[in-house]
């Protein structure tokens, strides 16, 4: 990976849903929706493996920072929501590719905590980097291709979807 861009893996529910509303910042080169975190092989829908549906978001750090980046994925997705709730594909979960990620994700799921946005507290998930299974390209873009499919239940708060998107 070129050093000019930062990876990052997010799973927040509903790939289809995130993967949207994570490449709207600007600075965001590219997403991939896939599976990680997970003890299977070669993940499916129906056979998952323990995995959750994750976002693969490639950006340039010199457009926008990690925390920016995580900001939006906060305000993208019900983090209060235990994996008992929503199921552990659908789990809230941050999986790191260095400390400083880490660093970073524990200090603002120690900021969303203190805002009272949520009625409970995160229960989002820090964990290492795993092994990036991607979902097969009919699940890439999936609602701009096809956006009546079905309605999302959580609102978005702070999260525009007027914002321009980045290309790639």
């Amino acid at each position: 990976m070129d050093d000019d861009v930062e990876t990052a893996y997010l799973a927040g529910g509903c790939a289809w849903i995130m993967q949207p509303l994570l490449s709207l910042p600007q600075g965001v080169i590219s997403t991939r929706t896939g599976w990680m975190g997970g003890d299977g092989e070669n993940p499916t829908e129906e056979h998952d493996g323990g995995h959750a549906e994750t976002v693969k978001v490639v950006f340039d750090p010199e457009r926008l920072s990690y925390r920016g980046l995580l900001e939006v994925f906060f305000q993208a997705h019900r983090a209060d929501l235990d994996r008992d709730v929503v199921g552990s594909i659908y789990r809230s979960e941050v999986f790191c590719t260095s400390a400083e990620q880490r660093r970073v994700a524990e200090e603002m799921i120690r900021d969303v905590d203190a805002s009272g946005h949520w009625p409970g507290r995160t229960a989002t998930r820090i964990s290492p980097e795993g092994v990036f299974w991607e979902q097969g390209p009919e699940h890439e873009n999936y609602l701009q291709r096809f956006p009546k499919v079905f309605k999302d239940p959580f609102p978005r708060q702070g999260v525009s979807s007027e914002s321009a998107p980045a290309s790639g």
